[in-house]
């Protein structure tokens, strides 16, 4: 089997820039492990032996490649976990989501007002449009998280797989 790579400029790049905890606890970023899941998923008919994750020689440090190891070890297995179930929204993109569908049926009652008060005037029919165009970019965010959460959910038996990879650092 042949290893697959993945390359990123530097750690930070790697992992959760956000994250306050030590490197081997930090999440890796949602870009990140998309590509190396969808590297595995295009390996479907040769699986690797391993995953190697290509990182510039001048950042290398002492004991930073176990660290890193354990970093993508760990969010595998947390990710992999996490796809048993649909979990969408933290508590506040919870609130975000609420707000943005209160926005949407606003924009949808003031666009039907409009539409049944001006009788097809071609300026309150683009302000009517306008209204409905726009509480559908609020509900953008929310929308995009429910197709990540059912995504993951439906990749669980990849993200198994991947959370038991042999993974190596390559210093390049």
């Amino acid at each position: 089997m042949e290893p697959f790579a993945i390359r990123t400029p530097s750690v930070d790049d790697l992992l959760d820039p956000n994250s306050a905890a030590p490197v081997e606890r930090r999440p890796l970023r949602d870009d990140v492990r998309d590509r190396i899941l969808r590297a595995w998923i295009d390996t479907r008919e040769q699986r690797p032996s391993h995953l190697s994750v290509e990182l510039p020689a001048a950042q290398k440090r002492d004991s930073l490649a176990a660290e890193l190891q354990a970093a993508i070890r760990n969010d595998l297995v947390a990710t992999y976990e996490a796809s048993r179930r649909l979990h969408v929204f933290t508590r506040a993109e919870r609130r975000e989501a609420q707000v943005a569908f209160t926005f949407l049926v606003i924009c949808l009652v003031a666009s039907s007002l409009i539409d049944s008060a001006t009788r097809n005037d071609a300026f309150f029919s683009s302000i009517s449009q306008g209204l409905v165009v726009l509480g559908w970019v609020a509900m953008w965010q929310p929308a995009q998280q429910v197709f990540h959460a059912i995504s993951r959910m439906l990749s669980r038996t990849r993200y198994r797989e991947l959370s038991q990879v042999p993974i190596e650092i390559a210093w390049v």
